[in-house]
């Protein structure tokens, strides 16, 4: 049976999850990115995966747009898996209420812990990153397991009380949120938007690894557009750090997965069909 994985990642983390299970399962990994601009998307894959991150405890505008594209699903085998650093809710559902309005219906999701990479990121350690790291790899075989075997009915989600509440994340977000809405009150949304500081050298980087060309290079220098998926991409690649969050410190830690390489995530761009 012929399996494809249709992926989203900005930090590395969905491209090293959805790279995993296309070696275990023998699929063929595809970026969301690569097809996006096409009215209607198909696909001959009998069995057909989705990975992305989670963003403000929903899927991606991107990866929902994508969805919505997609052709002549009723029949497939579908699952997807969502990776996020705070907590899961109940993302997986949504996922499968989005695929059941074009037709489809998921048979299996899982949600993934993964180094956390937004607002406060800072306040988790190297440690933490490892044991998350082993942790998914321990999952790596029974999802792949369950892929393999057709597996029907399980999917994933978390409750918000104990996620957010009892685990203590939510709490240690407090001062990083009071912050951001300090600023957006004072100084307006827009300044929070994206600039490059003074360690900026024009290398163009953050403009080539944008999965949705929202950057354009003025007189050496990234400007943003409006249509930011927020994938953070271009924050967490500089190889100069030369990205912020607007003028103040939001406490988020440059990061990327250890075993994603920068040109895996320019290449999302790349039709590969």
């Amino acid at each position: 049976m012929s399996k494809e994985i249709y992926y989203f990642s900005g930090s590395g983390n969905s491209f090293a999850v959805a790279r995993d299970i296309a070696e275990k399962i023998n699929a063929k990994l595809i970026p969301m990115a690569s097809l996006i601009d096409q009215n209607n998307i198909n696909t001959d894959a009998d069995i057909i995966g989705f990975v992305f991150p989670i963003y403000d405890f929903k899927p991606p505008r991107l990866v929902i747009e994508f969805v919505k594209k997609l052709k002549n699903i009723n029949l497939k085998y579908i699952f997807a898996v969502c990776t996020y650093g705070i907590a899961p809710l109940k993302v997986i559902k949504f996922f499968d209420q989005l695929i059941q309005s074009n037709g489809g219906r998921l048979s299996l999701g899982f949600a993934v812990k993964m180094p956390h990479n937004g607002l406060g990121s800072s306040s988790f350690s190297q440690a933490q990153h490892e044991i998350m790291f082993k942790n998914w790899k321990a999952k790596l075989d029974d999802i792949s397991e369950y892929i393999i075997i057709g597996k029907k009915g399980k999917l994933e989600t978390s409750d918000i009380f104990f996620s957010l509440i009892l685990s203590g994340l939510f709490i240690k977000r407090i001062p990083f949120i009071m912050k951001l809405l300090k600023q957006a009150i004072m100084k307006g949304w827009k300044s929070l938007a994206f600039i490059s500081n003074e360690k900026c050298d024009g290398c163009g980087i953050c403009k080539n690894i944008c999965p949705v060309d929202n950057i354009e290079m003025i007189d050496n220098k990234p400007s943003w557009s409006n249509h930011c998926e927020g994938c953070f991409a271009c924050f967490h690649w500089c190889p100069k750090e030369a990205i912020q969050l607007g003028n103040t410190n939001m406490n988020i830690k440059q990061y990327h997965h250890p075993e994603t390489k920068i040109v895996d995530i320019m290449k999302q761009k790349e039709n590969v069909n």
